[in-house]
């Protein structure tokens, strides 16, 4: 049996509330995480392999001495599906997992990594992670044939940095290859309607995108806004408004209607995700996940794109797109969804998914696509699943999402989540985790610790009380009567 190390916040069938899920980020800050993370999973799970997720503690925490060695010891390979890591905010946790890989010894396998610049930049703007970016893809390749990148913007950075051609291969993303070489997405409905059931996904730093959503809702009673970050959760779960986004506009604060009227979601999982976007007619915002949730859903989706890494993956998958740096209120959804052609999206799927799994072959991986190798207990472990529902504002009419908060707070101390009844249990902790979400552990075992110490001082005191009485006139008299007292008895 081949086991498997994959960076991921967690397995595929483990259901995980969405306080834990905050509280402990177990989703790394976005839903959207999942999608490629599981992706990868299904992929890799064969009759001959055992899957381990790594919970993303070998770039959330230090690593430590020993870290390495326990890998090595008790893992064949570890895999390492990636999204946009080349960029300045991901710098300190790729730096970290350089850090990791560089003392690893087993081969080691990135899958679909992605360069991140703003609209109108070029790879000269990455310069300030470069040195990481070095280090980190240099480590790898000392492990493995090549790296798997998402797309020629990725591929040309690399390039630039000194690295071969034939070691870089581009691979896309691989949540868009979940259901094999055949998928195909079609149109269900002629055209978009004030009725339609529409999935808004947006990123509310992009400009105009606050105009641009209000109108949206207020043209289509029926649009819905799937929200995918830790800031998304946190204003569904706690009704805490974005820190940084000022605009009345965005629908990030709770006097927003979209909130107020109860038409926003966040899905914990994958599979509830894909699910409900079966349900909806069309897809469409700046977030690249969320348009591939919906096509992975079988609904037709539009990427409004702002930047290199949404575009570089829209052309390499050949999903439909339009570049759209700012957004305003006159864009239409009936417009953008009669401009949606998928047809070289459904065309370009079976040579893409051929190069992924060439890839994967590449670099030593079996996977559940050749013949004989089987699907492992997948889809029997998701089948038997049951995961938490899609999670809505803290207003919701029926008042269950309040009473959910309320439960949770009254189940344990907030603080102390990771021991928590609902609390994320991590399969393989490495290093151990020592952020947030172990406050009270800490303090439990910082004053273990100095009762500890001060049992040894007291210990140490006593000591010396007692050589001191033994060395003192008074203490050598108590002696010598006792010595007597016992030549009398025996007398």
């Amino acid at each position: 049996m081949t086991r498997l190390l994959i960076r991921s916040g967690k397995d595929p069938f483990t259901p995980v509330v969405a306080e834990s899920t905050l509280t402990q980020d177990v989703f790394n800050s976005n839903s959207g995480n999942y999608l490629f993370q599981h992706s990868v999973w299904k992929a890799l799970s064969t009759d001959s392999a055992e899957l381990v997720s790594n919970g993303t503690l070998s770039e959330r925490v230090v690593p430590q001495r020993g870290d390495a060695q326990r890998i090595d010891d008790e893992f064949d390979h570890f895999v390492v599906p990636m999204a946009n890591a080349f960029r300045a905010d991901f710098e300190p946790r790729l730096s970290r997992l350089a850090d990791l890989v560089e003392q690893l010894s087993i081969p080691v396998t990135v899958v679909g990594i992605g360069a991140q610049a703003a609209h109108g930049q070029g790879i000269e703007s990455l310069a300030p992670v470069s040195a990481t970016v070095k280090r980190f893809v240099g480590a790898v390749l000392d492990r493995s044939a090549s790296i798997g990148v998402r797309g020629e913007f990725t591929k040309a950075y690399l390039l630039s940095l000194g690295f071969p051609d034939d070691a870089v291969d581009v691979i896309g993303c691989p949540s868009l290859f979940l259901h094999g070489p055949d998928f195909r997405v079609d149109k269900r409905v002629d055209a978009i309607t004030p009725d339609s059931r529409l999935a808004l996904n947006l990123t509310p730093e992009v400009r105009g995108i606050g105009a641009f959503a209000t109108a949206q809702a207020e043209r289509h009673p029926h649009l819905t806004y799937i929200g995918q970050d830790a800031n998304d959760l946190r204003l569904l779960l706690w009704g805490t408004p974005f820190p940084h986004v000022h605009d009345p506009l965005v629908p990030v604060h709770l006097e927003h209607p979209i909130y107020q009227q109860d038409r926003m979601r966040l899905f914990l999982d994958t599979w509830t995700w894909y699910d409900f976007m079966a349900t909806q007619d069309f897809a469409y915002g700046t977030r690249f996940h969320g348009n591939v949730a919906a096509l992975l859903g079988g609904t037709p989706a539009l990427l409004l794109a702002h930047d290199s890494r949404t575009l570089e993956l829209a052309e390499y998958h050949r999903m439909p797109y339009t570049l759209m740096p700012e957004l305003s209120a006159d864009l239409r959804a009936e417009d953008l969804y009669a401009s949606t052609d998928l047809t070289e999206f459904n065309a370009a799927m079976p040579e893409g998914f051929a190069r992924y799994t060439a890839f994967l072959e590449r670099n030593g991986l079996e996977h559940i696509w050749t013949p004989g190798n089987g699907r492992g207990d997948f889809d029997e472990r998701l089948a038997a699943a049951t995961f938490p529902p899609p999670v809505h504002p803290l207003i919701a009419s029926d008042g269950h999402e309040i009473a959910s908060r309320l439960r949770w707070l009254r189940e344990g101390m907030v603080l102390d989540i990771t021991r928590h009844p609902q609390a994320y249990q991590l399969p393989f902790e490495h290093p151990p985790w020592s952020g947030a979400g172990s406050r009270h552990a800490r303090i439990q075992a910082e004053t273990a610790e100095k009762i500890t110490a001060q049992k040894g001082q007291i210990d140490e005191l006593y000591a010396r009380l007692e050589r001191l009485e033994r060395s003192s006139p008074r203490g050598l008299g108590r002696r010598v009567a006792h010595r007597v007292k016992g030549w009398f008895r025996r007398s």
